[in-house]
């Protein structure tokens, strides 16, 4: 299905139009993007982004790109390693994200290479949760378009249960889908902190999706296409798919309902206790050219001209680089008075 024209984004083809240079390098490759015009200027990077490790026993440069999105560097988050040291803990994931961070700052830039950051309780499920960078940004476009093209999305809480001080909220979403002709995602966010309770570190730490069932029991919503087909191997052969959460968009603009739900009655707690990282209008607007100005030369390509537009595993390499030279606060931090409201980010293309 093709996409909505809110997420329309420039073709390899179109790009090339623009007052487009070369680069062979790394070393401030973050820099020439975040400089570049949107509405002018295009970057061809003919240098390669995804670590080698990754070409290993693949064909080409999309299977290298697949294998780094399910297997890259992750930033671990150092958080509480049991429910009782959570409960103790002043910390808010924020502040976890931002200690964690920070060690992008001190490193130099073509050895960046993580592709999101991760956290795994040792309670419960004791899954690692991982969100990819490349999710964050995209979840606030399509929170965008939910706001200013429908009615938003659709926000049912069950939070008079008697276990959400202690275990967070059930929320049910319903959350629009991108493609055309494409009914709404309906699913269920799990543990999220929606009272203020000294549960709440604990509650954000064990957030997951979960399906939404009707009354015959079958699925109200499938989850999106790229968790159906996230199975995760180890290099060759061994398994990986059962122990790891991966975080989409979809996940992520939900939460945002939620955060703005609770705001309705001043209630701040899912926007203190957030486990995803919002983007900043600077960090979008990088991302943004990412996805608009930017091409990579790819010599596995069978075009004349080898060139095709960033994998999503290389957009997230990018965007963690920009974090080490730009720091946190100023790409994955949402301050809304230098920023203003999320569904107020500009995502025309023109």
């Amino acid at each position: 299905m093709a996409k909505k024209a809110f997420f329309k984004e420039r073709t390899p083809a179109e790009i090339r139009k623009l007052h487009t240079n070369r680069t062979y390098k790394q070393y401030g490759l973050v820099e020439r993007i975040n400089g570049l015009s949107p509405d002018e200027e295009g970057l061809i990077i003919q240098a390669q982004i995804v670590p080698g490790r990754f070409y290993i026993n693949v064909k080409n440069g999309a299977q290298a790109s697949r294998k780094c999105y399910h297997h890259g560097d992750l930033i671990a988050l150092n958080h509480p390693e049991t429910k009782e040291k959570c409960y103790d803990s002043d910390l808010t994931p924020l502040q976890l994200r931002e200690q964690a961070f920070s060690e992008l700052e001190k490193m130099k830039e073509n050895e960046i290479n993580f592709t999101g950051f991760s956290f795994q309780p040792g309670w419960g499920d004791r899954m690692k949760r991982i969100i990819p960078f490349v999710w964050c940004p995209e979840a606030e476009r399509l929170f965008a378009y939910a706001e200013n093209m429908t009615e938003g999305i659709i926000v049912k809480s069950y939070k008079d249960s008697k276990k959400v001080r202690i275990e967070g909220a059930s929320v049910v979403l319903e959350v629009p889908s991108r493609k055309q002709k494409k009914p709404r995602y309906q699913f269920k966010l799990l543990h999220v902190p929606i009272l203020r309770s000294q549960n709440n570190l604990a509650s954000a730490l064990s957030i997951k999706p979960a399906l939404v069932y009707d009354e015959s029991r079958e699925p109200k919503s499938d989850r999106v296409a790229h968790d159906l087909f996230n199975v995760r191997y180890t290099w060759e052969n061994q398994r990986q798919g059962s122990n790891t959460i991966t975080f989409y968009p979809q996940d992520i603009a939900g939460y945002l309902g939620i955060i703005k739900e609770a705001y309705k009655t001043y209630n701040l707690t899912p926007l203190e206790m957030n486990p995803f990282a919002l983007f900043s209008r600077k960090g979008t607007e990088f991302y943004k050219k990412l996805c608009n100005n930017v091409l990579i030369f790819d010599p596995s390509l069978k075009t004349k001209d080898k060139l095709r537009k960033p994998h999503i595993a290389e957009k997230s390499i990018l965007l963690a680089r920009a974090i080490g030279r730009f720091g946190h606060n100023e790409i994955a931090y949402w301050d809304p008075a230098r920023d203003g409201k999320i569904k107020d980010y500009n995502w025309a293309v023109k």
